[in-house]
């Protein structure tokens, strides 16, 4: 009996430590084979370049073709990876931060044109031959047909003293509404510095904050711009805090993720902001105790312009009931953009890692979000009356006492 009992234990060791080498052999062997193809493939690169640089008709060089492999590699993966070079680079650095060298110009989708909204005061484009309305159709000769709001914004931006060639169409006044004529611009860019965020009070006390871009210090600017708004509402009353809250994400094409959850944050105080799912697993960014606004009435103005970044902060704060979604159905951007470091040629990947999705689960790529209250006018009177009536009718119902029996 004992021999027997030996005996299996002895097959039983046996037994696992046939099994370790087995499976340390073919992880190796995996190892080896991933090396191998690893290798097949940066020679098989080496030699292309060889080939092209040898026998192509016309003279070329590596670094060129360095260049054209990164840009297919990336070009083979989705519309919204891209390889920036060193300017844009550091030009996408810059617009985080909440300052760029630029024109002035916000710009917008309208009826699948690129519209001009607004010109910044005392901005090159204010001072040049450009009106709102205008749709811009190329920039520096290239037609913008196709091209993603945002590759419009970065062109737009440039370092301070360049030069950038604006086609525009302009609708002619009194004309029939397809009637337009040609307008060519050359604006000189100059250095912009807290143009994202734009604050005003408007009747019974409520505040209008829009935000053109979400960078990194929104959050930030957004309170400290409520707190100003207020103390301007101050009317010597013992109440003097502003009675609701417009947040415009109207043309936002996004930005930074850390500005989408801390400026969720401003309004809930505990919970899942958005969450993240990639093939290297999910993550999740939840709110912090620190909400000045908890309690404050707030509408979300969204439209076909508002996209990434600024969906998250539309979807998070409708998924909680915390605010009233006005306006169009979003852009439909729903996935993460990492920006990596510079390679060793200057240039740099920011490409698609992961994709967003809201508390409550939803994914919006592609299909955007829907506003609570739908407002598909163009005039601005009749968006800014309905958000106010939704703030009007939050009030009202804050004050209602509600109704209990006695006993």
């Amino acid at each position: 009996m004992k021999r027997e009992r030996l005996v299996s234990r002895r097959t039983l060791v046996l037994g696992v430590l046939c099994g370790l080498v087995v499976g340390m052999l073919l992880h190796r062997s995996l190892m080896d084979e991933s090396a191998l193809l690893r290798h097949q493939s940066l020679r098989s690169v080496d030699q292309a370049t060889d080939q092209l640089i040898q026998h192509y008709q016309a003279p070329l060089n590596q670094s060129t073709l360095t260049e054209a492999a990164i840009q297919g590699m990336v070009n083979r993966l989705d519309e919204y990876s891209q390889v920036l070079d060193a300017q844009a680079y550091a030009r996408l650095k810059a617009s985080t931060r909440g300052t760029f060298a630029g024109v002035g110009i916000q710009v917008g989708l309208r009826n699948g044109n690129f519209a001009v909204l607004s010109l910044l005061q005392d901005s090159p484009a204010a001072a040049a031959n450009i009106q709102v309305g205008d749709v811009i159709t190329k920039i520096d000769g290239a037609a913008v047909t196709g091209w993603q709001l945002s590759q419009v914004v970065d062109q737009l931006r440039g370092s301070s003293g360049s030069a950038v060639n604006l086609e525009l169409q302009r609708s002619v006044p009194g004309g029939p509404p397809d009637r337009t004529v040609g307008i060519a611009v050359v604006v000189v860019r100059q250095k912009l510095e807290a143009v994202y965020l734009h604050t005003r009070l408007l009747e019974n006390r409520i505040a209008y904050v829009r935000a053109d871009q979400c960078y990194d210090t929104l959050a930030e600017d957004l309170t400290a711009a409520v707190t100003t708004l207020t103390e301007s509402a101050a009317d010597n009353r013992s109440d003097t805090a502003v009675q609701g809250l417009v947040l415009d994400l109207r043309a936002n094409p996004g930005g930074s993720l850390i500005c989408a959850v801390t400026s969720v944050d401003l309004f809930i105080d505990s919970g899942t902001i958005v969450t993240t799912e990639g093939h290297r697993g999910t993550e999740s960014y939840d709110a912090t105790s620190y909400t000045p606004f908890a309690s404050t009435p707030l509408v979300v103005l969204v439209d076909g312009g508002t996209a990434s970044a600024a969906e998250i902060i539309a979807g998070a704060l409708q998924d909680y009931g915390r605010a009233t979604i006005v306006g169009g159905q979003t852009f439909g951007k729903g996935s993460v953009q990492t920006l990596l470091p510079p390679l060793a040629n200057g240039s740099a990947l920011k490409i698609t890692t992961a994709h967003y999705r809201t508390p409550k689960g939803r994914g919006f790529s592609e299909v955007g979000l829907m506003p609570d209250v739908a407002v598909n006018s163009l005039d601005e009177s009749a968006v800014l009356a309905a958000a106010l009536q939704v703030i009007a009718d939050q009030v009202n119902q804050a004050q209602t006492p509600s109704l209990s029996s006695v006993e």
